[in-house]
């Protein structure tokens, strides 16, 4: 009887025990969802990025020539300086010419030579081509006659051809502004030696200006003509002004593997403010990229850690590290840690916890 009374009363000890425990389990579910805490949800979603890179560069005329000459002289002149403005024709520099037209007075003197014997020796041909017709001079007399002048025909035009070389060399000593515009650059001074094919003076038109710069071979191929790009230019007040690439080189620079690039200010009130040889940065959009920014209130940091609270399915503050990139202004990339789609809490508060049950506004 005592055994059984025993047992009995172990039974309902244990009863009593899971019915105990039962309630506490029931009681603290219950304070969880009187601890619910009210958040607002965001969507992550992505966007299109674009990286700026900015060029050095500089202003350039369209119509920019730079002269040198194809004679060895010593310069006589050179009249103008950088910035002075000339017209079409006006003398820039001259060289010396004393050699040249002495080469010219021989050349006038051996054509005149040259000319008297061809006379004498056509009338000659002509004579005998008409006493060969009426059987009166020979064959071989006929030939000798018909080289020797084709020889002084020869030697006329070999004297003609010297003569336009000469000329063209005296054109190369008086040096000219082929355009109307200003003296970007002077490389030469009175008692200089001026050398073929090295520059002597440059002129450019301001009134039609360029933006002219280099990109790398690894950047080239993301461009393309008609494409806006900003122009910034310090010492006119001009910062990221719209321009448009009207040029790409097709053929970079072998040693420092650099295109070049041209670019053409749309706004006319610019371009007038503009000189050639100022200084000049752009800035072209590249490496087009999708990213995955969130506002920069939903991260949690926990020492080094940074991370964001998510939702489950059924209303639980998940948290979830991250791993963030750079920061612009109020948003911060997320490299990875969440996905275009989900959802994420922002500005949760501090007191939100792992596991809490989460109410959404």
């Amino acid at each position: 009887m005592n055994t059984i009374t025993k047992s009995i009363s172990g039974l309902l000890t244990l009863l009593f025990a899971v019915i105990l425990l039962s309630g506490c389990s029931s009681d603290k579910t219950a304070d969880i969802e009187q601890d619910s805490v009210e958040v607002e949800l965001r969507t992550a979603e992505s966007s299109e990025s674009q990286a700026e890179m900015v060029f050095p560069a500089k202003v350039e005329s369209n119509s920019q020539a730079n002269l040198s000459t194809i004679v060895m002289g010593t310069v006589t002149s050179a009249p103008v300086t950088v910035g002075d403005r000339v017209q079409k024709g006006d003398l820039l520099v001259r060289i010396k010419d004393d050699q040249i037209r002495a080469q010219k007075s021989q050349i006038e003197a051996n054509m005149v030579q040259a000319q008297a014997n061809l006379e004498n020796t056509e009338k000659n041909y002509n004579r005998i081509k008409n006493l060969y017709a009426e059987d009166s001079a020979t064959s071989k007399e006929l030939d000798d006659i018909s080289t020797m002048y084709e020889i002084a025909k020869a030697n006329m035009e070999a004297l003609e051809a010297r003569m336009n070389e000469v000329n063209e060399m005296l054109d190369y000593t008086v040096i000219r502004a082929p355009f109307t515009g200003i003296v970007s650059n002077k490389f030469v001074s009175e008692g200089d030696m001026a050398a073929p094919g090295h520059p002597l003076v440059s002129v450019a038109d301001p009134s039609s200006v360029k933006i002219t710069a280099t990109v790398a071979e690894n950047q080239i191929s993301q461009l393309e003509e008609g494409s806006v790009i900003s122009v910034s230019i310090a010492s006119a007040g001009v910062n990221n002004a719209k321009a448009r690439l009207t040029a790409i080189s097709e053929a970079g620079d072998p040693m420092s593997r650099q295109f070049s690039i041209e670019a053409m200010i749309e706004d006319a009130e610019i371009n007038e403010a503009l000189k050639v040889g100022m200084f000049a940065e752009v800035g072209i959009n590249i490496n087009q990229s999708e990213i995955l920014t969130i506002p920069a209130d939903a991260i949690i940091e926990r020492g080094q850690l940074t991370g964001i609270y998510t939702i489950s399915d059924n209303n639980r503050a998940v948290l979830r590290w991250v791993r963030l990139g750079e920061r612009s202004g109020d948003a911060v990339k997320v490299i990875t840690g969440l996905k275009p789609g989900e959802q994420f809490v922002y500005a949760p508060d501090q007191s939100l916890r792992q596991g809490q049950h989460l109410s959404v506004r």
